[in-house]
């Protein structure tokens, strides 16, 4: 038997890939926004980062010293953490780990 081809391009994208590439774009002309508006807002938020990140890279220092390992690294997710909370926010991430070992 001939088998026929389904002569329709597959999607190349699903709704939620789409729905996800918007909200980016939103966001980012958001924040591209902001900061013409105020530049001192990529100032803030470089700032809330490094605090953030070098607090994370102490308290790993730490915890290392004393033999304890923590999985929470330096990387970009909890660098958009730390930009968008700050100190709370790597408290926060080591908060979360902490209750995944419970």
């Amino acid at each position: 038997m001939l088998k026929l081809r389904n002569n329709r391009k597959k999607n190349f994208m699903s709704q939620n890939q789409i729905l996800l590439i918007f909200l980016l774009a939103c966001l980012a002309g958001y924040a591209i926004y902001a900061i013409k508006k105020r530049p001192a807002t990529l100032l803030f938020f470089m700032g809330r980062s490094a605090a953030g990140l070098s607090f994370i890279y102490f308290m790993n220092f730490i915890l290392n010293a004393r033999e304890i390992v923590t999985g929470i690294g330096i990387n970009p997710l909890t660098g958009l953490i730390s930009a968008i909370l700050g100190i709370p926010g790597a408290i926060l991430l080591y908060a979360i780990h902490l209750y995944t070992l419970m």
